[in-house]
């Protein structure tokens, strides 16, 4: 292999195995052999230099990186870039089910064939799981897929692509957070099957993070701010990564750009903890019951915040900043971006733009800078309308407490 896993915590070198962790409270990162030149390839492939597989696969997914120049001007900045993650085909856009959780997806496949794996794993608030399902399908890669009760119906394909190698299984009683734990319950009992691993797969965060690689080399310089609305952290981590081994290999000068990361006001741990000059989580930063937001996919109530390597120190080493949206500014950030750019966002976006507005206004960032508006999933509605889509019928309905037992009784039966 072309690279090993440092762990973060202890500087150990280790050989990679799929594997997710080495030391509590601490990341593993990707730690390649030279510097990255540019492939002649799509999507993420254009970086294998730095993404963390023997070898590239036939599936594409990618940024697709401009400057914004009509959104910039109603917003009064000179130097504003979106990555969009979606379906555009006229601007060449690269992510098929609507996110840049293709990126991840692509990039883990192969991952999960260098080291012999049986199956797949994944637990999701939707994007995640439609992603994952999109190309394992395609790789007839088996794949079982939990996800919480309000999110099954995000996990659709186009009419006619394959899924034979998914099996869909709802947690009728439980949500994102619950659909994790019956997915590790299960991945304890199913001897050769891989979890995904989220935060923990490298794979997974250079496959995101690949996202800056393709705006500093559109761009020609590194951006100095970068937004994202953030839920359980991967996407910041693996830009951050990327962007530092940008500089540290002489391509670009650095620092790294800026941080910028939102969520939903009613539900905001990061944006507590980091607030309260906080490097770890504490139980005041949750809502005390649940509540309802405007992008529930920016909902997490385990985010990669404390550990060596995660959001807090990547916010500390970039001089970053968080913020809250209310959902009447994302609203009209989301109606802005549509009515200027004539492409459908998904919700995150519409955060991140709405705090780039909070940021000018502030003057954390100024009219002149250089920024990327990271637009994390679009074109949604789009496809919908000019391809015919069906939900994944699931393979299985459980409940949260015996969930994991249902799945293995289930698969013995299969």
């Amino acid at each position: 292999m072309k690279y090993l896993l440092k762990c973060l915590g202890t500087g150990d070198l280790i050989e990679d195995a799929y594997t997710l962790k080495y030391t509590e409270n601490a990341l593993l990162r990707a730690q390649f052999d030279g510097p990255m030149e540019v492939k002649p390839l799509e999507g993420v492939w254009k970086y294998l230099d730095w993404i963390p597989t023997s070898t590239s696969n036939e599936y594409v997914a990618g940024t697709t990186t401009y400057k914004a120049d009509a959104l910039g001007d109603a917003l009064g900045m000179n130097n504003l870039w979106v990555t969009f993650h979606g379906y555009w085909p006229e601007k060449g856009a690269m992510c098929p089910t609507g996110s840049f959780k293709d990126m991840e997806a692509v990039p883990t496949i192969q991952r999960l064939h260098d080291h012999g794996c049986k199956g797949l794993i994944c637990a999701s608030a939707g994007n995640t799981a439609r992603g994952f399902t999109h190309f394992c399908g395609l790789d007839d890669m088996p794949l079982i897929v939990v996800v919480g009760k309000d999110h099954g119906h995000r996990i659709w394909t186009t009419k006619g692509h394959p899924t034979d190698s998914v099996k869909v299984v709802v947690v009728e009683d439980g949500d994102y957070y619950d659909a994790k734990t019956v997915a590790k319950g299960i991945a304890k009992e199913l001897t050769g099957w891989q979890m995904e691993g989220s935060v923990h797969n490298v794979a997974r965060r250079d496959g995101i993070g690949s996202l800056i690689l393709d705006a500093a080399f559109t761009i020609g310089a590194m951006p100095e701010h970068y937004f994202q609305g953030i839920g359980g952290g991967p996407g910041p981590i693996g830009v951050h990564e990327m962007a530092e081994r940008l500089i540290e290999s002489g391509q670009f000068q650095g620092p790294a750009p800026r941080q910028h990361l939102s969520q939903n006001v009613e539900h905001c741990p990061i944006h507590n903890a980091w607030q309260a000059k906080r490097d770890h989580l504490v139980p005041e930063d949750y809502p005390p019951q649940d509540v309802e937001v405007y992008s529930d996919y920016l909902m997490n109530k385990g985010p990669a915040y404390a550990q060596v390597g995660a959001v807090h120190d990547i916010l500390k080493a970039s001089n970053g900043q968080t913020y809250v949206v209310e959902r009447h500014d994302a609203v009209a950030a989301k109606t802005l971006y549509e009515s200027i750019e004539g492409i459908d966002i998904m919700t995150p976006g519409a955060v991140a733009l709405a705090s780039l507005q909070q940021a000018l206004s502030s003057g954390e960032v100024g009219p002149n800078d250089c920024t990327v508006l990271n637009i994390s999933g679009g074109g949604v509605e789009r496809l919908k309308q000019e391809h015919a889509t069906a939900v994944v019928e699931p393979w299985l309905r459980v409940t949260k407490a015996n969930g994991a037992q249902m799945i293995i009784d289930a698969l013995a039966r299969d």
